[in-house]
């Protein structure tokens, strides 16, 4: 069965750095963690913490034991 994810669409501007992010990196087989991100987008915690929940939510990111990575998506780096 194929995981289903939000409509890129729906996504913020803010919500859209951070997948950035997050896709920058997971290409580098790494998994981002809150403070990695709070330092490369320099916005506040709370901020990155309700764009990451949306981002999961919309099936774009998973949340791993050692942060966040790419969920589904039809590109490759």
């Amino acid at each position: 069965m194929e995981e289903k994810r939000g409509d890129v669409q729906e996504l913020s501007d803010f919500e859209l750095v951070v997948y950035e992010t997050v896709a920058e990196i997971d290409k580098e087989g790494g998994a981002a963690d809150i403070s990695t991100l709070t330092r490369l987008i320099e916005r506040p915690e709370e901020e990155i913490w309700a764009a990451l929940s949306h981002l999961v939510e919309a099936n774009h990111l998973h949340s791993t034991p050692d942060g966040y990575v790419l969920g589904p998506h039809d590109w490759a780096p």
